[in-house]
């Protein structure tokens, strides 16, 4: 047995006890020693030599997350949060409906701007720029 393949197999087993916080200290020892027994057998029969070998193994007894899972519902546990898997907040989903309410707002809002800058231009008497004095005609 290579010094990383047990590398491996203990780093499984390290996510899959952080993953089992929630549980008495007593059943996950218990799970944890049937895990690494399991995976001793397996080791064992197959006459696993490689690292890729070891890999499927674990593979195929399915992820920390996928294990942990099983195990709180066997227990008839509830599943607390764990310190690997923080969970970074997220922002409010924005509906579409909401998003229709902010773009009407924001239109409104222009027009309404645009109508007072008519308003106030009308309001000065100002209609634009005067225009220019025409000269009379003179005659040839």
């Amino acid at each position: 047995m290579k010094p990383d393949q047990t590398d491996v197999v203990g780093e499984y087993l390290h996510e899959v006890d952080l993953r089992l916080s929630g549980l008495p200290l007593l059943q996950r020892r218990e799970l944890l020693a049937d895990l690494a027994a399991h995976i001793a057998t397996e080791r064992t029969e197959r006459n696993v030599r490689s690292e890729g070998e070891l890999l499927e193994i674990l593979e195929r007894l399915g992820s920390p997350e996928v294990v942990a899972a099983a195990a709180y519902e066997e227990a008839g546990a509830a599943r607390t949060p764990t310190a690997t898997a923080p969970v970074a907040p997220r922002p409010a989903p924005t509906s579409q409906r909401h998003r229709w309410i902010i773009g009407a707002v924001a239109v409104v809002g222009l027009v309404i701007v645009l109508c007072l800058g008519a308003a106030l231009t009308m309001s000065r008497g100002e209609s634009g720029p005067a225009p220019a004095p025409v000269a009379p005609a003179q005659a040839p």
